[in-house]
């Protein structure tokens, strides 16, 4: 019975994804709120059977759960782009699609679906990169809160992909992260002063950004304690 429970819990999270479909369907909802509802529904079923499972890849297999998470991102971020459709509505589209697809990827991630052709290091270096893009782009559409989460979120998911890999990051060069973190938290409090308008938002992205760093720091501390590769 205890090899079942898992199983079923996975059943009953598709199940009950699949019927916030039909009734978003049938109720006039909108692409962007059935699919976010279905989501909400559907991944903690999943995430219990996946965690409760002895070998969860041999029961869901990481590349068919890799393709519908991809699938229910770009539903998902195309609803909340076809209900505002304006560069600010663009980037909470992609923060949608970041947030749906997280876990999914976390999921083929730690269980091996070797997709991704890029080392771990060009995809570290690539998500901090876009990370910032998109930080930047949320102050130009005056929406920095939400730039620093898309950003933040890309950034951080790329580091611990690379971690997951086995990419050694030192614990200089994470000391220097967080200090940039902390700078770069610092300046875009300053903007928000410079802009004139109320602080709470900017305060709220400037200690996202300052803590991020320190987030990566605490995942991945179990992994510096057993490698000696990271002193």
């Amino acid at each position: 019975m205890s090899r079942r429970v898992p199983e079923f819990a996975v059943v009953t999270g598709v199940f009950l994804g699949l019927s916030a479909l039909v009734t978003g369907v049938t109720l006039g909802w909108g692409l962007y709120a059935t699919v976010v509802i279905g989501a909400g529904v559907s991944y903690p079923f999943v995430a219990f059977g996946i965690v409760r499972d002895d070998d969860p890849a041999a029961t869901i297999r990481p590349r068919p759960v890799l393709a519908a998470g991809g699938l229910v991102a770009a539903l998902g971020a195309l609803g909340a782009l076809l209900g505002n459709p304006t560069p600010a509505g663009v980037l909470f589209a992609l923060l949608v699609g970041v947030v749906l697809f997280v876990p999914p990827a976390a999921y083929a991630t730690r269980y091996g679906a070797d997709v991704n052709p890029l080392p771990p290091q060009t995809t570290v270096l690539a998500g901090a990169a876009t990370g910032f893009l998109l930080l930047v782009a949320g102050l130009f559409v005056d929406r920095p809160l939400v730039g620093v989460a898309v950003g933040g979120a890309v950034a951080l998911g790329c580091a611990l992909y690379g971690n997951e890999r086995g990419l050694a990051v030192g614990v200089r060069t994470k000391r220097r992260a967080a200090v940039a973190g902390g700078l770069l938290g610092v300046g875009l409090v300053g903007v928000g002063v410079l802009d004139g308008g109320p602080l709470t938002e900017w305060l709220l992205a400037g200690a996202a950004t300052a803590l991020l760093p320190s987030v990566f720091l605490a995942l991945t501390a179990d992994g510096d304690r057993r490698s000696p590769r990271s002193r």
